[in-house]
């Protein structure tokens, strides 16, 4: 038996979701490890919110179910992929600057 994943709203949030954090923590490496986090301090955030977007788009309209649940479980996957992201970008700060770790 072989697994396929049909294009749609669930491939779409998931794929988007995992690619946003691979995205936004590599940005987050780059950006706190040449301490240029003055300046770009709330890059990697932005990198997290414009990827999962811009990949659940155009996704949406592909599903079976209807656009409103569909929509409603892509902002709470947004919501999800921010706050996993928040607090990986918030571990990668605090390996780069240790003056501005929060206790988790």
């Amino acid at each position: 038996m072989t697994l396929i994943a049909r294009p749609g709203a669930g491939v779409a949030i998931t794929s988007a979701a995992v690619l946003s954090l691979l995205v936004g923590c590599g940005l987050a490496w780059l950006v706190f490890s040449k301490h240029l986090s003055g300046q770009l301090a709330f890059a990697p955030y932005a990198a997290v919110v414009i990827i999962y977007v811009v990949t659940v788009v155009p996704g949406l309209g592909r599903s079976a179910f209807p656009l409103p649940l569909v929509l409603a479980i892509a902002i709470l996957g947004a919501f999800l992929t921010l706050l996993v992201g928040a607090v990986l970008i918030e571990m990668i700060l605090c390996h780069y600057d240790p003056n501005h770790c929060i206790n988790l």
